[in-house]
């Protein structure tokens, strides 16, 4: 169905005085390929409510279908005038096209696992991992914000000092699951720690009494430091078969 069929249907059954999470539901049982998200019904709703019954889209101009504008053209004639030993990545890093195209495609991947694991994208699937330090001296303030009527409150304050901890944690959301490693004092991870916690933690996950579930079952999720992307660290998880989420790249400064 296109969307002037839904918006007819979804028009026909709020005028039978139907709830639009009950609509929804109904779509998504009967289409579930196709059907309009939530919030589109409600926006629906809402123009109807405002009179708007046109059933087909709005004529929009869109994104232009290429970037091969006069602006793009004389910024890159600058810089090649600039520097003609510049190569083609040069540019693209310069103009900051290679970071949004790939931020681009990794919300475009991020969308095709969202539409095939659907609810248990974020209940089941996911496993979110990452590592932070830790560390062994604290000293209280001597003044913190409180309510003139109330008690003096004594909050840690972290002193960065040698002494300290690196703790690896990674967990799932529903059914709660957590695995939590600290390294030795002083020690940061690397893709050999970063390997060997995968491999404490697809082991901890199947001796669960409950839930239990395969490391590679799971969408891990993490950032892209460094032991994340290591090359040995890849070639682990493409060898437990493990689907990492894509993360865009680091904005730049």
């Amino acid at each position: 169905m296109e969307t002037p069929d839904f918006r007819s249907y979804f028009l026909i059954r709020i005028k039978l005085a139907r709830t639009v999470n009950e609509i929804h539901g109904d779509l998504l049982s009967t289409f579930p390929d196709s059907w309009p998200g939530l919030s589109t019904l409600q926006r629906w709703h809402t123009e109807f409510d405002k009179g708007v019954f046109a059933l087909e889209k709005k004529t929009r101009p869109g994104r232009p279908r290429e970037t091969r504008t006069e602006e793009n053209v004389a910024r890159v004639k600058r810089l090649v005038d600039d520097n003609p030993r510049m190569t083609t990545r040069q540019v693209a890093a310069e103009l900051s096209v290679a970071n949004k195209t790939q931020r681009v495609k990794c919300c475009q991947d991020l969308l095709k696992l969202f539409q095939d694991h659907r609810e248990d994208f974020l209940e089941f699937h996911l496993l979110v991992q990452d590592e932070s330090w830790f560390y062994w001296d604290s000293a209280e303030r001597r003044q913190v914000w409180a309510e003139p009527t109330g008690a003096r409150i004594s909050t840690p304050r972290v002193k960065q000092t040698a002494r300290k901890t690196m703790i690896q944690m990674g967990f799932t959301c529903k059914p709660r699951r957590v695995s939590i490693t600290a390294l030795p004092a002083g020690t940061a991870a690397d893709r050999n720690t970063m390997i060997e916690y995968l491999r404490t933690t697809g082991k901890r996950f199947l001796c669960l009494k409950k839930d239990k579930i395969r490391l590679k079952d799971c969408l891990l999720m993490w950032d892209n430091s460094r032991p994340h992307t290591a090359t040995d660290t890849r070639e682990f998880l493409t060898w437990r078969d493990v689907e990492p989420v894509k993360q865009s790249p680091y904005s730049p400064t």
